[in-house]
């Protein structure tokens, strides 16, 4: 008798053994493909977060050495911890001081009662002391500054330096 090509009655479907099989391997790949999106959103979070860090330090840096740039006459706190300036700039930006504490920048301009340092406004958060390394020294007409931006991940590093391009007078002046 010849066998016939027609699958017969319990030839039809899969079997119980095969659906495991295939629930396993789907299962397994449903799970690196959940891993691999996990991985990427958290990614994507540190890299947003170092980019608007690394924006945010750009624009301190930039506003302090503008202000040192066109002033007066600036001054530096023997902590080392304020900045106060006079500028050229005129209007609300006239007098301007900057006080970082450990986790914030502080600032105040003209319309500021510009007592006590702690008191001003913050202004930028996440703005914190680079290690041991002062916030502000001053060398001549010369203003340095050193500052970290806090991340997700790794604190972004800001250095830099701006010299006056006046004379200063070396005198407190109507600011302060």
């Amino acid at each position: 008798m010849t066998r016939s090509s027609r699958p017969g009655p319990d030839d039809a479907g899969i079997t119980l053994v095969e659906l495991i099989i295939g629930m396993f391997i789907s299962t397994i790949i449903a799970g690196m493909t959940a891993m691999i999106l996990i991985n990427s959103w958290q990614t994507q979070e540190e890299v947003t977060s170092v980019s608007q860090s690394t924006n945010t330090g750009q624009l301190v840096a930039s506003v302090i050495e503008r202000a040192v740039r066109n002033a007066d006459y600036i001054d530096v706190s023997a902590d080392q911890s304020t900045l106060l300036v006079q500028t050229s700039l005129g209007g609300s930006l006239t007098c301007q001081g900057f006080h970082l504490t450990t986790s914030n920048l502080l600032m105040a301009i003209r319309s500021t009662p510009l007592g006590d340092p702690t008191l001003w406004p913050s202004w930028k958060d996440g703005v914190q002391p680079q290690g041991a390394t002062p916030f502000l020294t001053r060398t001549g007409n010369t203003v340095s500054y050193a500052f970290d931006m806090t991340t997700q991940s790794a604190p972004v590093h800001f250095t830099g330096r701006a010299a006056l391009r006046s004379v200063s007078t070396g005198q407190v002046r109507s600011c302060w």
